[in-house]
């Protein structure tokens, strides 16, 4: 137990009866209780670009603290000195293991207050802290959350998508075996679906989704509240066409707003009526096909739904 936290407020028994101070010093003394963070892990979201993007209540967390942990020592010490706080900060990464983990939970549990940011934003989410919080859970630490800043529900409110659920995928995968299952479940599933990545493989993920999802909604939310921010929105092969020839710089959020199933079997049941047209219209199989591209199906899919159309399948 630490005891901190009843010195703060110094009742005095006198008798069986407990004297409460006067009220200005009462407040006083709460005030100064308030500032003493309980010990536990707290997990602080920090600025992704503007150093302004940060709450009060992160900004006391990392003053109090008893320390402070780091994905990136120098990145935080920035911010630190940015908002007044001068304080030393320890290292903890994502190739740091489960054994210091293991030492950080164990000060906590001491009675230590520990606070932890990553690079920019919030810490567990595509960054490290998920080894930290499983050796707390272990030991029974607490481990709180403070919330703020992250790139991607900044994404999400400047997208425009209506569909009521969304999935993170985290980065884009590197296989292609990996990529193409990874189209099918999105395919299967519709809705909102959200990525990060880097400007060494942004193209890859355009050239791949112009592929899969050529006429589907499509957010590029770029450097994101930082000087260079930029946001484009449009189907997925205008937004390849507007940035196949830009060389990418930054770091990248992209959001596709995806059909579901029961909206696409429309679709296609509306396509295939105006198919039926244009063969009595006189179209033939390499017509329909490359409506069908213009209508957002993929090549085989424009094939097999001419060939059934023109009675061939």
């Amino acid at each position: 137990m630490d005891y901190r936290y009843f010195s703060a407020i110094p009742f005095a028994e006198r008798g069986s009866r407990l004297q409460v101070p006067h009220r200005k010093k009462y407040k006083g003394w709460m005030k100064k209780l308030q500032e003493i963070l309980p010990p536990g892990l707290y997990m602080v979201a920090t600025p992704i670009g503007n150093l302004e993007d940060i709450t009060l209540r992160a900004l006391r967390v990392l003053r109090d603290a008893d320390q402070i942990y780091a994905e990136d020592t120098r990145e935080s010490k920035k911010l630190l000195e940015a908002h007044g706080i001068s304080k030393d900060i320890h290292s903890f990464h994502g190739h740091s293991g489960e054994q210091r983990a293991q030492q950080v939970a164990i000060e906590i549990k001491g009675g230590k207050s520990v606070a932890y940011v990553s690079d920019a934003g919030t810490p567990g989410l595509c960054d490290p802290g998920a080894e930290l919080i499983n050796a707390c859970a272990e030991l029974e630490v607490a481990v709180y959350p403070i919330p703020g800043v992250s790139a991607l529900v900044g994404a999400i409110s400047v997208s425009g998508f209506l569909a009521p659920s969304f999935t993170f995928h985290g980065f884009f995968p590197r296989e292609g075996k990996e990529r193409k299952e990874l189209a099918e479940r999105i395919r299967a599933q519709g809705g909102q679906h959200f990525f990060y990545e880097s400007p060494h493989r942004f193209l890859q993920f355009l050239d791949w989704a112009r592929t899969e999802f050529p006429e589907e909604k499509l957010l590029i939310a770029r450097e994101l509240t930082k000087k260079f921010e930029t946001i484009k929105r449009g189907t997925v092969t205008a937004v390849f066409a507007e940035l196949e020839h830009t060389e990418p710089r930054g770091e990248y959020v992209i959001g596709m707003e995806i059909k579901s199933p029961e909206d696409s079997k429309g679709s296609l049941d509306s396509l295939r009526a105006e198919f039926r047209e244009l063969v009595e219209a006189g179209a033939n199989q390499r017509v329909l096909v490359r409506v069908g591209i213009q209508r957002g199906l993929k090549k085989n899919e424009a094939y097999d739904l001419a060939l059934s159309v023109l009675g061939q399948k």
